[in-house]
């Protein structure tokens, strides 16, 4: 009977130290979610500061003029869902919501329901 309440003692004592590493793996992985995200926004905002960048957001009247459609289609693609969370972003300026488009992204996602002619030499019919 004795060995058999240390082998339910060592147990117990292994299951606490599992659950305790468990426990700090969690929270090294939330912190460092955390920090990659920080530093995304951190890159994003170096990037679009940089006065030697090209803007990275468009304008929908300069998405639809590289997509070659109208703004008023660039605005139906966004109501129908093409383009993904990292290809816009809005921007709330009191009641008014300005929509802009990440110059690759967005492209990218159009690429995948209508083939993209670019500077009229090649067509695209998507990105890789």
């Amino acid at each position: 009977m004795n060995n058999y309440n240390s082998t339910i003692s060592n147990l117990q004592r292994n299951v606490a130290a599992i659950l305790k590493a468990l426990e700090t793996l969690t929270d090294s992985h939330n912190l460092s979610k955390d920090e990659i995200k920080q530093l995304r926004v951190d890159f994003d905002l170096a990037q679009e500061q940089n006065p030697f960048n090209v803007n990275v957001w468009l304008k929908p009247s300069e998405l639809a003029g590289i997509l070659k459609v109208s703004t008023s289609t660039v605005t139906k693609y966004r109501n129908e869902g093409h383009f993904k969370k990292t290809s816009m972003k809005e921007v709330i300026r009191g009641k008014r919501t300005d929509f802009y488009y990440h110059r690759i992204n967005a492209v990218k996602d159009i690429s995948k329901i209508k083939p993209i002619q670019i500077a009229g030499k090649k067509i695209i019919n998507s990105f890789s």
